[in-house]
């Protein structure tokens, strides 16, 4: 070993031994970016200013931020809670609706009118209270009784909110029927709206033809109707007998808790999980989500990752595939793996797959498959010890941003699923939230309690790279060092033999320097810390084999 030449610089692999290494890859790479092919730093973070609905401030605590648009106009959402937004999926919606979980006890939905406020709505429709007062015939006595054969009817009533959103009717009760001829009208009385948290406007009365199906009479706002109608007048049948709201704070209906980890899918269905339950609502009717629509799994649901034919869910044990497009049909498979989920916000929609972090480390997920990606890079204890339950990752321009906490240190890394050299590097900051804005090509972090930019400064951040160990089997003397490098800033260089630090050099230019003598080792490596960028760095026994090199 007569010298080393290092260019083309990669991340780091921890899972291989530092000798093994390839030449240009790191045992160390801090905020390092290498997708040039040079040493260089990732741009530092660009402070930030949004202005948040229901004057919530970005701090510490914060934990989610969100962004909707509504024409050239952005109203941001932050919350101290993981809580998980989803759009409207009714296009056009002329209330600018807004879907969330994990806030509070139960699953809300929110307005443009409403959300500065902070006001929102529970999710879903309640079912009306019964019928107090049964209805009654108007005379009570008919004066048909002789010419004609009386008509069995049956009322049900439900809610409506002023969204428009129906939900189920009351139960049919044969108190309820009655015996009715065509010179008699009905009586309703209707009990006080009983709707904690939601906004009902009306309720919308329903009645039997002569086929005995429930169709709409009329919209009722007031307490009492009085039914005249005949059956040719009668409008629509029924048609949200199913659509009940979704798993919320009612521990005894839901004893696995409110629905978490809501999601968009195609053709306007949300999904959202309680417990071992995935729950689906009707196509674009957000509030609703029947009993039908539910599958279970085997073990408790972590999270949920959309797929192109369905949904994807990762649970604590085995994960599942629910394929289709309606939500009345879904079919479900168990995927023979056991890469599980610990951490829901670990999962990020990559585009063509899924990232989401294991006990042994990252997943890719597709529909054909799932692959452990950084088997690699990892052993499993290596891992663990970034206590991967503790990830949250956003996707940043191809590329996995995430942050951890393992009780020692909050940091982040950056992984690119690319693979290569290039695959893993470390970053020396840590973020508690932030929001991919796709339409802005910027992703937006919450650092030590501020909004920033991510990568968006006109400076660069200090790095750190310390090369692989470069082993000789004769022991040798490193005599002279270079360092390609560009810009005014300055390199700090340091050389390490058999592990120990030899030497410190302030590298302001790009001239060849003398290193130490007086010792001879087998065993080499050195670190640079910039944020200048680096073409090559040389080290050589003698200054000669740099200028000839």
């Amino acid at each position: 070993m007569s010298g080393v030449k290092v260019q083309g610089f990669g991340g780091t692999a921890p899972k291989v031994f530092a000798r093994m290494l390839p030449t240009e890859m790191a045992q160390v790479a801090i905020n390092t970016r290498l997708d040039t092919g040079r040493l260089e730093g990732w741009k530092n973070n660009l402070s930030a200013s949004i202005s948040t609905v229901a004057s919530y401030y970005v701090t510490a605590n914060t934990k989610t931020l969100f962004k909707k648009t509504i024409g050239s106009a952005d109203f941001w959402f932050g919350s101290n809670e993981e809580v998980d937004y989803v759009l409207s999926p009714i296009a056009e919606d002329p209330w600018n609706r807004l879907y969330y979980t994990g806030s509070g006890t139960y699953p809300k939905m929110t307005a443009s009118a409403i959300w500065q406020s902070g006001n929102a709505y529970r999710l879903g429709i309640p079912a009306p209270a019964a019928f107090t007062t049964v209805p009654a015939l108007n005379p009570t006595t008919s004066a048909n009784v002789a010419t004609e054969e009386p008509k069995s009817v049956s009322y049900i009533y439900t809610y409506v909110s002023q969204y428009g959103e129906e939900g189920p009717p009351i139960s049919a009760l044969t108190a309820n029927i009655l015996d009715k001829r065509t010179d008699q009208s009905v009586d309703i009385t209707f009990p006080t709206v009983v709707a904690p948290n939601s906004v009902i406007s009306h309720k919308r009365l329903y009645r039997t033809d002569a086929a005995g199906t429930y169709r709409r009479v009329a919209e009722v706002g007031g307490a009492t109707y009085n039914d005249t109608k005949a059956d040719s007048s009668l409008g629509e049948a029924i048609n949200s007998t199913t659509h009940i709201a979704p798993p919320d704070d009612n521990a005894t209906d839901h004893v696995s808790g409110p629905m978490l980890g809501l999601t968009s899918l195609p053709n306007g269905i949300l999904a959202g999980f309680s417990g071992k339950t995935i729950c689906f609502s009707e196509a674009f009717l957000p509030h609703a989500f029947p009993t039908a629509n539910k599958l279970t799994v085997r073990s408790d649901i972590v999270g949920l990752a959309p797929m192109t034919n369905g949904v994807l869910v990762l649970t604590k044990e085995k994960p599942a595939m629910i394929s289709g497009l309606d939500p009345r049909s879904m079919s479900m498979s168990e995927i023979d793996s056991s890469h599980s989920c610990v951490s829901k916000n670990s999962i990020v929609d990559m585009g063509m797959f899924v990232l989401y972090a294991s006990p042994d480390g990252l997943v890719r997920a597709t529909e054909q498959g799932l692959e452990l990606i950084t088997e690699s890079l990892f052993t499993r204890d290596q891992w663990q010890a970034l206590v991967p339950s503790t990830i949250k990752a956003f996707q940043y321009e191809g590329q996995y941003v995430a942050f951890y906490s393992n009780g020692s240190e909050s940091k982040g890394f950056i992984f690119d699923p690319r693979g290569g050299k290039n695959a893993y590097v470390k970053l020396d900051f840590h973020a508690t939230a932030g929001f991919n804005d796709l339409e802005e090509d910027t992703l937006y972090l919450v650092v030590g309690g501020s909004l920033v930019k991510f990568a968006s400064s006109s400076t660069s951040l200090a790095y750190t790279w310390r090369s692989k160990k470069f082993y000789s089997e004769k022991p040798v003397n490193m005599g002279a060092a270079k360092v390609d490098r560009e810009g005014s800033g300055s390199v700090t260089f340091k050389l390490f033999a058999d592990g120990a630090l030899k030497h410190t050099q302030t590298v302001a230019n790009s001239d060849m320097f003398r290193l130490p003598s007086g010792y001879k080792s087998t065993e080499f490596e050195f670190e640079v810390v910039s944020a200048v960028p680096i073409n090559s760095i040389c080290l050589y026994e003698t200054a000669g084999e740099i200028v000839s090199g």
